[in-house]
């Protein structure tokens, strides 16, 4: 009777410390801020307020919001709001306002706030990922639908992503078919003129399939604008480079904290980037030490970040005057998305009529001229990319996780060993995630490994082979190509790897 009597006291215990609020700095902080933030990032924020939150959603990432009169927490992949308040100073609670139901189409969405409004663009739900634009209506205490000229599907997971490219862009069009283990999360609200900047966009349709087979996700490299104010959409290029750990919002652009000797910040408006001063790159080595943050943000002049869970922050004074122009632009307007701007206008029709009565004039100049160059475009077609760059750089394109993927396939394959689908659950950090989930990251990976080893062999050998394993038939076993395990291109590509 004493042990169940204490048991029960325990429990108690345990569900009224659930019930608690929170004791913060970093949401005091954040609460207390003057002004609305352009947008607070929690990579790995979850399991806040259990006691509120429903249970059914413990493992969904969570997302605040400031705007300039409330603080809101969100639950990913729901349309799920909560108001966060202050109890005593520094000392947090929670309660619903919203009323919606749970609708599983918007997982990743980029959720954004300007003035009071709140807003959330695109998302992956059903096997597809969508691009509608979503706001909160604070009587209805539900999302509305805001209709859009043309939807521009994408999804933003707030997670360190992204590839790298050192080289010439123009030489790089098969960017769009590379695959990554994490969406990027590359955007950024310009609240003062409405405009939504949309870069790298991760697109995923599925359709009802088998999760179980391999499909391919494609990312698109362009830069788009959303004009919240006309609904319309605008091409402004193909971004020049992108790769980072972390991505802030300022009021002027999107720092990208790309390394600890790489820090610049994203002037969209001019098209270009400005880089940190190296005096000044120090200070931003602080999201490189100790423990990962799981929630950052900008607000009146510094950068804030810590850990909820264990109440610690630190901050980094940021200023303008902190960056340099290195004459590097963000994107390069092609010609195809120049043509497609102009004819937004209604000069850009008449100069398409006078573009048209030329190419008629011309057309059998032209066409002899193609005649003549047949030969050789075809040669200049069939020059490889691989061919044209350094394998370092071909090698550059893989991210931290598929290299680690590699090598240790590569150490077991030498041993005659094959890895089995727990020890790659391990490698890409899901293996506590439901299945579902494991399955879909799983066969994301090994995706992006072949696909980039197409670019970086250029050839059509496959890198990893899966075949059904001998001891239980239900799962899979995974090893390397075994005509590629000796030739030297691999060991090269190992020894750079390391």
């Amino acid at each position: 009777m004493r042990t169940l009597i204490l048991f029960c006291c325990f429990c108690y215990t345990h569900l009224q410390s659930l019930a608690q609020p929170i004791e913060s700095a970093l949401l005091h902080k954040l609460y207390s801020a003057k002004t609305s933030v352009n947008q607070v990032f929690s990579p790995e924020l979850t399991n806040l307020f259990p006691s509120v939150v429903s249970r059914s959603y413990a493992d969904n990432k969570q997302y605040l919001i400031k705007t300039s009169t409330h603080l809101y927490l969100g639950i990913d992949g729901t349309g799920q709001l909560f108001e966060l308040y202050e109890v005593s100073p520094g000392i947090i609670d929670a309660k619903r306002v919203d009323s919606t139901i749970y609708a599983g189409n918007n997982f990743c969405a980029a959720t954004f706030s300007i003035d009071t409004a709140v807003f959330s663009l695109g998302g992956y739900g059903f096997w597809k990922t969508n691009g509608t634009l979503k706001q909160y209506n604070f009587y209805s205490r539900e999302w509305d639908v805001v209709p859009l000229q043309e939807e521009r599907p994408s999804i933003f997971c707030q997670k360190p992503s992204g590839v790298y490219w050192k080289g010439d862009f123009n030489e790089a069009k098969k960017i769009e078919d590379m695959n990554t283990a994490f969406a990027p999360s590359f955007y950024w609200v310009d609240a003062e003129n409405k405009l939504f900047y949309a870069g790298v966009q991760h697109l995923i349709n599925q359709s009802v399939s088998d999760s179980v087979l391999a499909f391919k996700a494609q990312y698109n490299a362009s830069l788009s604008v959303l004009d919240l104010s006309t609904k319309r959409w605008t091409v402004l290029g193909d971004i020049l480079n992108y790769g980072w750990h972390y991505t802030v919002h300022l009021p002027w652009g999107l720092l990208v904290v790309e390394s600890p000797e790489s820090i610049y910040f994203t002037d969209f408006k001019n098209n270009r980037l400005l880089y940190c001063k190296e005096d000044k790159l120090p200070q931003y080595r602080k999201f490189f030490r100790n423990r990962v943050p799981d929630l950052f943000f900008y607000t009146a002049g510094y950068i804030y970040f810590g850990e909820v869970a264990v109440n610690s922050f630190d901050s980094i004074a940021v200023s303008k005057d902190d960056f340099e122009e290195r004459n590097a632009p963000l994107f390069s307007t092609s010609k195809k998305n120049a043509i497609s701007n102009l004819l937004d206008t209604h000069v850009g029709y008449a100069l398409l009529l006078v573009l048209l009565i030329g190419t008629v004039v011309s057309v059998a100049y032209l066409t002899r001229k193609k005649r003549l160059n047949a030969v050789t475009d075809e040669l200049s077609r069939s020059a490889s990319l691989p061919a044209q760059m350094p394998l370092a750089d071909r090698v550059g394109i893989l991210n931290q996780m598929e290299r680690q993927l590699i090598l240790y396939l590569y150490e077991q394959s030498l041993k005659g060993k094959r890895i089995n689908v727990e020890a790659v659950n391990k490698l890409s950090g899901v293996a506590m995630k439901n299945e579902p989930i494991r399955r879909r990251t799983r066969s994301e990976l090994i995706n992006a490994v072949n696909d980039k080893w197409l670019i970086i062999a250029g050839t059509r050998e496959r890198f990893v082979f899966s075949e059904k394993s001998d001891f239980d038939g239900r799962t899979r076993e995974y090893f390397i190509n075994e005509k590629l395990l000796s030739s030297a291109l691999l060991k090269q590509v190992i020894e750079l790897i390391k």
